[in-house]
């Protein structure tokens, strides 16, 4: 997927954050994308063995109907496989198969011969969005024997976007829940663990909220000038500038479009803070304004786990070094000092990042933070509440 058709897809699927309605141009864009037959992102309730459809395509009205009886069954290897249903893993037939060291226990089952096999569907891509009081929002495509199984490129792939997939999930779940006013739903954006900030095409701030309002405060890292999200130091700032202005133009012009993720060290604390940006169009943004505007999302690295080394070794089949540079860097150290620190050279160092570039599909060391920055960015911990 190119940068520019990845900044669209981002796009949308915040902009179906706030307009339900737009869900379906998510779907048909990942259908395409992973060259599926069927799309759905739906919610299934264990307790009474039910779904709520938020929206479902390339399947005939007959197998969705029938989809509670067939899948909802004892010998369902699906159903008996929780540790693939947290929340952000990105699940596939074939990791279900390694989940039971058996390659053959989904075509054993009902829900296989009664439903999938009949539509001629032998494989499948999916994650959990959201899991709360024994209900499961999933998104999940399906597609025939004779397409192969989704590979191994198209599994991270889908893993990026599946954490843009869960914050606007989040975001959506918070607005709908603040259904008796504005207030409220600014009640609901103020509660987010991120920064967020809508800003119009010129970069003024329209709104934020009070995660990004306390980090403009604090000004060690970006801040607030004349009406404008910029950074304090001169070259972050022209880096943040120069993306603001790519989602900002035209989506339909692709030259040009670069990254849409931008890392910014944090000087005076521990962590960075990695900033991802989207176009909101102008009839499906959450505040009003003459402009299209841009939605910015801050995640601010200081309150992430220590354990997000470990999960970049799994996402991106990485080594052991290859993975504690990856957290280093993150950690906002210089290649010279991740080499220090782990008591290696600085060529080979320089080696490892090489390395890092081509499983992550970057070209620098800035792109590279931002991406694995976003990658672990679902695992914030959720600030205390006094």
């Amino acid at each position: 997927m190119r940068p520019s058709e990845f900044s669209h897809l981002t796009e949308t699927i915040y902009s179906a954050a706030v307009d339900q309605s737009v869900w379906p141009e998510v779907m048909a864009i990942l259908r395409r994308t992973f060259e599926s037959q069927v799309e759905a992102f739906y919610i299934l309730d264990f307790a009474r063995q039910s779904k709520k459809v938020v929206h479902v395509g390339g399947l005939d009205e007959f197998y969705w109907k029938s989809f509670d009886d067939r899948y909802f069954t004892a010998d369902n290897p699906w159903m008996h496989s929780e540790p693939l249903h947290r929340p952000g893993v990105v699940r596939t037939d074939k990791s279900l198969a390694e989940y039971f060291r058996d390659a053959r226990i989904l075509r054993k089952s009902q829900y296989y011969n009664d439903w999938l096999r009949p539509q001629g569907i032998a494989h499948s891509l999916g994650v959990t969005l959201l899991a709360e009081n024994g209900a499961k929002a999933n998104l999940t495509l399906l597609r025939p024997a004779e397409a192969g199984c989704y590979s191994m490129r198209e599994v991270r792939q889908f893993g990026r976007i599946s954490e843009h997939l869960r914050r606007a999930a989040r975001i959506a779940l918070r607005l709908e829940s603040a259904s008796d006013g504005s207030r409220l739903a600014l009640q609901a954006l103020n509660s987010l663990p991120y920064g967020a900030v809508f800003l119009n095409s010129k970069g003024k701030i329209l709104y934020c909220n009070e995660s990004a309002d306390a980090l403009l405060r604090e000004g060690d890292a970006i801040t607030a000038r004349g009406g404008r999200l910029t950074a304090v130091e001169q070259g972050d700032a022209q880096d943040l500038a120069g993306m603001l202005d790519r989602v900002a133009s035209d989506p339909t012009e692709e030259a040009g479009i670069g990254p849409d993720s931008l890392a910014i060290r944090r000087p005076n604390q521990a962590g960075t803070l990695v900033l991802n940006a989207v176009r909101l169009p102008a009839d499906q943004r959450a505040f009003a304004t003459a402009c299209p505007s841009v939605f910015v999302l801050i995640v601010d690295t200081s309150s992430m786990r220590t354990s997000d080394g470990e999960r970049f070794r799994r996402s991106y089949a990485l080594t052991e070094g290859e993975a504690r540079l990856a957290q280093a860097l993150v950690s906002g150290n210089s290649v010279k000092q991740a080499a220090d620190a782990m008591g290696i050279t600085y060529e080979t160092a320089r080696w490892y990042l090489k390395i890092l570039f081509q499983k992550t599909e970057t070209n620098r060391q800035g792109e590279l933070v931002a991406r694995l920055l976003g990658d672990a960015a679902v695992r914030i911990k959720p600030p205390t509440r006094h």
